[in-house]
This record gives structure tokens, C-alpha cells and sequence, in this order.
């Protein structure tokens, strides 16, 4: 058997993402769940840095900018791990970020940290 030299682009893909889903008890409209994040940044390419970060969306997106704490992880956060969505789904409110090849794919501390969190206002 001989390998194809020009293989076709689509198909399977070393791509990862992590999504955390939350159980939320809250009973409001799911749309107010929809956020993601604008983040305010210096620097160019691999020096990119995060200086600042809004939340946009529902009204979850007010409580996620109302929280100091959030704020502060999240400006110490890469540029590529600061970018961030919420969204609601049958199951609960998911949060993920995004989508990385296998050598970059990683879960550190930090960004766990970040993630719970994003689930602790969602609660």
C-alpha cells in the first residue's frame, strides 16, 4: 500500500478542547447565561499579554465582571487561555475555551482555577 502525498485536509484532527458543564439551580432564562470574553491586550504575537478583561453577553456577564477575583486570574492567564465562553445547554451551562492542537492542549492550574471559578458565580 502507498501513502498518499497529498492528503485530504478534513477528517479526523489532533484538536483538543476542555468544556467544564455546570449544574446551575438559578431559574433564570438560559439566554442569560451566553458570555464571553473581550480582552484588552499589549504587546504583538507570542508576546501578547492580557491587561484587561470584559465579559459580554447575558446578565451572567455582569456578575463575571462584578468579580475582582475573577478579573485578577484571568489578566494572568496566556492570551490564547484568557479567551473564554459560556453558554448554556440542555444538560447545564458549559464553559470552554479554545481549540488547540495536541502539543499545545494542556490544563494547568491556573486555568482550572479560573474555570471553577467561573462555575462558582454560576451557581
Amino acid at each position: 500500500m502507498t501513502q498518499d502525498l497529498n492528503p485530504i485536509s478534513w477528517g479526523a484532527q489532533d484538536r483538543y478542547q476542555a468544556h467544564f458543564i455546570v449544574k446551575s439551580h438559578r431559574n433564570i432564562p438560559k439566554e442569560d447565561f451566553l458570555a464571553r470574553t473581550q480582552l484588552q491586550t499589549k504587546g504583538h504575537f507570542a508576546s501578547k499579554k492580557v491587561t484587561g478583561v470584559k465579559w459580554v453577553g447575558g446578565s451572567i456577564a455582569d456578575t463575571l465582571n462584578g468579580d475582582a477575583t475573577l478579573i485578577g486570574m484571568m489578566t494572568k492567564l496566556s492570551y490564547r487561555d484568557a479567551q473564554i465562553v459560556v453558554e448554556p445547554t440542555n444538560a447545564g451551562i458549559r464553559i470552554y475555551g479554545k481549540w488547540m492542537d495536541s502539543s499545545n492542549f494542556s490544563m494547568t492550574k491556573e486555568l482550572f482555577a479560573v474555570y471553577d471559578r467561573i462555575a462558582f458565580n454560576i451557581k
